[in-house]
């Protein structure tokens, strides 16, 4: 996306497809143990102000690497970054952040697995590039029963059942923003167009946390766990993240940077059960093995 984004073709590997994939893996495995250090850090403040502070700290991380500033091209490339960061950053984060305080960050990694099969249904019929199969159909069926599964397990039902359906919704979110991102406008920098949707994305928590919240808990900023996981959400996970999944997209497309989401589950259930002590049940397991049956079958070609 540094230029613009060109349709993609099936093509033997090319150093930039091959730069795509790397950049693609890394950002799915700094995005997956972020969901582990959500979780630490929502033991200090709540959900809005992690939010702001992260992405403040990545805007400004952003602004560092990518100075420069320009008056916009257009209300409606404006308008189109507005949107990116109500979808890809306010209402997703703000979605994953609930569901995080009220069921396990190993739950929260599995459900972010149905992405590829989302975005698969978004991108048909945002850019037309994605034929419907019966295979997607199937997949998303069998994933559907995993995720079944996983939401009738276990003690303190109701309270992981409301966090459950919230990281379902923050997966659908994220999906319908991947497939959206294809469609950016031309001549930006990839560092801006993200920059941009951050800064749209920042006043909006800013004045949620002004309707909602009571005040800012800054006694807790002295902790050094706190700003050990500020640092990484900000500047790793919201800032270098974000463009890593920015320039993945542009060299592979939405559907095939979506596919590595599939690592999500097992990184994120690892990285939870070694920092949080969280636990791994059979009916989980079971869960989680079906789907990404669901999405390895969804992906497959008729």
């Amino acid at each position: 996306m540094v230029h613009s984004i060109k349709k993609i073709h099936f093509m033997p590997l090319q150093k930039s497809t091959l730069s795509g994939h790397f950049f693609t893996f890394i950002t799915i495995v700094i995005w997956s143990v972020a969901f582990v250090s959500n979780k630490a850090l929502l033991a200090y403040i709540s959900p809005i102000e992690n939010m702001i502070l992260r992405f403040t700290l990545g805007y400004l991380f952003l602004l560092l690497l990518y100075p420069k500033w320009r008056l916009p091209h257009s209300i409606k490339d404006e308008f189109f970054f507005i949107l990116l960061g109500f979808l890809g950053i306010f209402i997703y984060f703000l979605l994953e952040n609930f569901a995080l305080s009220y069921t396990q960050a190993a739950n929260v990694g599995l459900y972010m697995g149905a992405i590829p099969i989302l975005t698969a249904l978004f991108a048909h019929f945002i850019s037309k590039d994605e034929a419907l199969s019966l295979n997607l159909f199937v997949g998303f069926l069998v994933a559907m029963v995993g995720i079944g599964l996983i939401l009738l397990e276990g003690s303190g039902y109701e309270m992981r059942l409301k966090g459950d359906l919230l990281a379902l919704g923050a997966a659908a979110v994220f999906a319908l923003y991947s497939a959206i991102l294809t469609r950016a406008p031309k001549g930006y920098h990839y560092i801006e167009i993200t920059r941009k949707s951050f800064f749209y994305a920042v006043i909006m928590m800013l004045l949620y946390f002004f309707m909602n919240e009571k005040g800012f808990h800054t006694k807790v900023l002295t902790v050094p766990v706190v700003w050990a996981n500020i640092l990484y959400l900000g500047v790793l996970s919201s800032g270098l993240a974000f463009i890593l999944w920015h320039k993945g997209i542009e060299q592979i497309g939405s559907i095939a940077a979506s596919n590595y989401i599939y690592l999500v589950p097992l990184i994120t259930a690892v990285t939870g059960v070694f920092v949080l002590g969280e636990t791994l049940t059979l009916r989980m397991i079971g869960g989680g093995i079906l789907i990404l049956v669901g999405l390895y079958l969804s992906q497959r070609k008729s």
